[in-house]
């Protein structure tokens, strides 16, 4: 199990929930090779769909979570119990707002950090936000499908995290 999840962060794949929430807590990843070490923050190790930034000779060796994230909160929306998400979103309350990561809708899980809006601001930065991740029409659900699913998902965890 440990070795599937490490695969699952490895290879990027953007409806995985590990890479969504090491986006959403601003995470670091460990990476070792024969001769060195680094860490690399998650926004910089995600490439693209199933890509990363690690090198050929390296490993990850460990995952890291900067303390005292006490308000988070996480939905996603499947087809079936245990399934990849057609669209998840995790949120993380911050000093300024909140922060929310989207997986299943782009070529990567993508993060946005919003000050606090409420009523309408919020319901247009979350719309803004959707048509930014460039959703497309696949066999598992609509482009439009997921941009709605972005949007309420986004304003109940919102609201959650930001009582």
């Amino acid at each position: 199990m440990a070795r599937r999840a490490a695969g699952r962060r490895s290879r990027a794949d953007p409806s995985a929930e590990l890479p969504l929430v090491l986006q959403a807590l601003g995470g670091e990843v460990h990476l070792r090779s024969a001769k060195k070490r680094r860490r690399v923050a998650a926004k910089d190790f995600f490439a693209g769909m199933m890509a990363t930034t690690l090198a050929d000779e390296e490993l990850i060796e460990a995952v890291s979570f900067p303390a005292g994230q006490e308000h988070c909160a996480f939905r996603e929306v499947a087809r079936r119990h245990g399934d990849f998400a057609i669209v998840a979103c995790a949120a993380v309350k911050t000093d300024q707002g909140v922060r929310l990561a989207v997986g299943g809708v782009a070529d990567m899980p993508v993060a946005r950090d919003f000050p606090r809006l409420q009523g309408t601001a919020l319901d247009d930065a979350l719309n803004g936000f959707a048509y930014e991740l460039d959703a497309r029409d696949d066999v598992h659900a609509s482009a439009r499908y997921r941009r709605d699913l972005v949007r309420a998902l986004g304003r109940d965890l919102v609201r959650e995290v930001l009582p």
